[in-house]
């Protein structure tokens, strides 16, 4: 169930985005015959999502662009049916009404778009979800500007994210803490860690005591074992190219001794500019399954899976 009041959260995006125009400019360009705007912001009226795609078009704002970016989604945006068939895939509804609150009886209405989907159902939505990617296309819709319920989670997330581009160890650690052989230990060993990870026990217990800070890791008996949070690499260019030879590195000295489990390899296609965007859109759904996958697994014996990829342009586009 969602921590955060959702519809103080959909007046202040309204807020943000608004910026430093008035209330009155913005309702000029609506054709709004009152202050529209106000109520909006006050929580007197929920904005439609068909009305928050005209608000956000006056500010000129490519919501297409967002939500292929963090929803992995590129389909028509003003009817939202397709977009939840989409995210909600094979979930069940009643374990999205678990995430969201909503009942499934109105998340059959939204899905089938027998309910007009309003800016506060999309946001308890996406971040029942994915309260990480929805926290950053958030921010990133209204241009970095202050959303007050949400600030301090944001400062957070960024300290933790900062903290991971500057030193990937910390996801190295988390990793590591799922590996059987620390699973199985009777209390916890930072020496253990150091041995797998190739890290100095002094920075294992640096990374632990700030990882159990932020939330990234809890304590269970004897064992630490990290918490439902995600970290993601998402970040300027040079972090992420960062982050990720990080990984390769570490996936190319594993190839050595990998098992007859592990798989790997490159493929190359020569295809027009339309079937490359098919390709990539295609990619970016993968992590979608992926995903599934993974939280429908309900084996006990778990065993760490890196995955990096990378799609790039070999020539000089």
């Amino acid at each position: 169930m969602l921590d955060h009041d959702m519809s103080l959260i959909s007046q202040q995006i309204i807020r943000a985005i608004r910026g430093d125009k008035s209330q009155a400019w913005v309702n000029q360009r609506l054709d709004a015959g009152s202050n529209l705007i106000h109520r909006w912001e006050n929580g007197h009226t929920k904005p439609s999502w068909p009305d928050f795609i005209s608000f956000v078009a006056i500010f000129k704002i490519n919501l297409e662009v967002l939500f292929k970016s963090y929803f992995r989604y590129a389909g028509e945006l003003e009817n939202l049916s397709e977009f939840y068939t989409h995210i909600f895939a094979k979930k069940k509804l009643a374990e999205i009404e678990k995430a969201t609150g909503i009942s499934t009886a109105k998340l059959r209405r939204l899905k089938s778009g027998e309910t007009q989907t309003s800016l506060v159902d999309f946001i308890t939505i996406v971040f029942g979800l994915d309260r990480l990617e929805s926290l950053a296309f958030v921010y990133d819709l209204t241009s970095g500007r202050s959303i007050p319920a949400l600030d301090e989670l944001k400062e957070q997330r960024e300290r933790v994210a900062n903290a991971y581009l500057k030193n990937p160890n910390i996801g190295l650690i988390l990793v590591c803490l799922n590996l059987p052989s620390y699973q199985s230990l009777s209390f916890h060993q930072d020496s253990h860690l150091s041995k797998v990870s190739g890290i100095s026990i002094k920075e294992v217990n640096e990374i632990l005591a700030f990882c159990f800070a932020n939330g990234f890791i809890v304590k269970e008996g004897e064992l630490y074992k990290m918490a439902e949070f995600r970290l993601s690499d998402r970040g300027n260019k040079q972090d992420m190219i960062n982050t990720r030879r990080f990984w390769l590195e570490k996936a190319v000295e594993k190839t050595a001794s990998s098992s007859s489990k592990d798989v790997f390899g490159s493929i190359v296609f020569c295809t027009s500019q339309k079937a490359r965007e098919e390709i990539i859109a295609l990619y970016l759904r993968f992590f979608e399954d992926f995903k599934k996958i993974v939280d429908s697994d309900k084996e006990q014996d778990k065993v760490p899976l890196l995955m990096n990829f990378q799609l790039f342009n070999p020539g000089e586009e």
